[in-house]
């Protein structure tokens, strides 16, 4: 399914008043519950936190299991407010592909047409999962 529209809305619920870099994300799992997440950034920028992360955050608030995610869906906006690509950071492809069992499909979005589909193994190749711990 595409998210595009639903992204595009959730854009303006972003915080982003020190970058001008505004993120959604929609999460879906595989019995295709949707949570949805935006980033919202802080004056002390280590405490910032991600789309994705919120999104998948909420999802484990609400009772998912670890590889119950199926799907991560992003669009950015930029400062000059054009939509672009945003590529999930490596904290956010870490906590995907511990959440998916590392078997995600992550969706970025430019425009209802322009989408870019990767797995997540694709984006975080020899994904630490804690299997090792």
């Amino acid at each position: 399914m595409n998210y595009f529209t639903e992204l595009n809305t959730l854009l303006d619920m972003s915080y982003a008043p020190y970058s001008g870099f505004n993120v959604a994300s929609i999460v879906v799992t595989k019995d295709n519950q949707v949570y949805k997440g935006v980033n919202v950034e802080s004056a002390a920028y280590p405490t910032t936190n991600c789309a994705e992360r919120n999104a998948l955050q909420t999802a484990v608030t609400e009772g998912i299991k670890v590889g119950d995610i199926k799907e991560v869906h992003t669009l950015g906006r930029n400062a000059e407010k054009l939509l672009v690509k945003a590529y999930p950071c490596g904290s956010c492809r870490q906590v995907i592909a511990e959440q998916s069992a590392n078997d995600a499909m992550v969706y970025c979005y430019a425009s209802q047409t322009d989408v870019e589909t990767f797995s997540i193994a694709e984006l975080l190749p020899h994904a630490f999962l804690g299997a090792e711990l």
